[in-house]
């Protein structure tokens, strides 16, 4: 019997404690339904044997690791991880805020978790106070996740990116205001685990594997003075693999993509001053700049990123 993966693997205090199905290990879906089409629907057939349900496995699931990021590479289309994914996320009572499956991305709303702390870790005086008031010590923290899934020269393979967001109620004076707290990389290591057995991996191999990526490869970004006197990103890498690595940084600044094209190596995105995250929350309306970020390969282990503003604003004042 495997212990629970929180234990095994040493993860930090905080653990995955939302909403969830232990029980689910992957979506059922009936083989007389057939596969989603690109807005998630599904056609029905006419006959549906009520015993007919099965739970979709997949052959492999296996995870990858760099110096700062971990991945995985999933046998199965990357419209059915897609599908999987949004199912993924319900299950543990987050909702889809976003979703653009034409470039792979999909972000849940922030859900509230619940963050009370133990009458053991109070004090006697503390714990006593809190019963016979009925109070809770521990301020609310509220996270977020954010999928991107990316095709592969093997149609029947995916590469699968997850990136939490995590933001915390703290006291300011007589306030308590909503701020972004620092990544918690052991419980976004343990939902990625989650997803692994939710696609279908087994739980104990799933565990081995997430141990055995603890080793980093090191590697350096730099950021350099190009020709034209601006600041350009350089990697150690070709332009497939900057290309993800472009990706994956997007991801953990939450920058909103509106558009990507691998052939290219670009990325289309929107930036908003001087708001970050409470945007969303105050849901206001802010000026905002659009930039494409495209990678070109230098040689054959080194490629840079080219940012080009497209919004009209700041084209009138260059």
């Amino acid at each position: 019997m495997v212990s629970d993966p929180v234990k095994k693997i040493g993860l930090g205090g905080r653990v995955v404690n939302y909403q969830g199905d232990d029980t689910v290990d992957s979506l059922v879906i009936p083989p007389d339904l057939t596969k989603p089409n690109s807005q998630g629907m599904f056609a029905e057939n006419v006959e549906v044997d009520e015993n007919s349900y099965q739970i979709t496995k997949v052959q492999n699931v296996e995870v990858k690791r760099d110096n700062l990021r971990r991945w995985l590479l999933v046998d199965m289309p990357p419209s059915e991880v897609w599908s999987l994914s949004k199912e993924f996320f319900r299950s543990f009572g987050f909702q889809i805020e976003k979703e653009n499956q034409k470039i792979g991305i999909m972000e849940t709303d922030y859900l509230e978790i619940d963050t009370n702390v133990p009458d053991k870790s109070l004090g006697a005086i503390r714990a006593g106070l809190s019963k016979l008031l009925n109070t809770q010590y521990g301020l609310p923290i509220a996270d977020k996740y954010r999928i991107r899934i990316e095709s592969l020269d093997d149609p029947n393979q995916s590469e699968v990116y997850l990136t939490l967001s995590s933001i915390g109620e703290v006291v300011q004076g007589e306030l308590r205001v909503w701020q972004p707290r620092k990544k918690d990389v052991e419980l976004e290591t343990e939902m990625l685990l989650h997803l692994m057995v939710f696609l279908g991996s087994d739980r104990s191999e799933s565990i081995n594997k997430i141990l055995a990526s603890n080793q980093k490869i090191e590697s350096q970004v730099s950021v350099i003075k190009s020709e034209s006197g601006y600041a350009t990103l350089v990697f150690p890498y070709n332009k497939r693999q900057a290309w993800n690595y472009l990706g994956w940084g997007l991801d953990e600044l939450n920058i909103d993509v509106e558009d990507r094209d691998a052939l290219d190596g670009s990325y289309f995105i929107k930036h908003t001053k001087d708001k970050g995250f409470f945007s969303k929350l105050l849901s206001t309306v802010s000026p905002s700049q659009t930039y494409q970020l495209t990678v070109k390969q230098l040689d054959e282990t080194y490629s840079q990123v080219i940012f080009v503003d497209l919004s009209e604003e700041n084209k009138q004042d260059t």
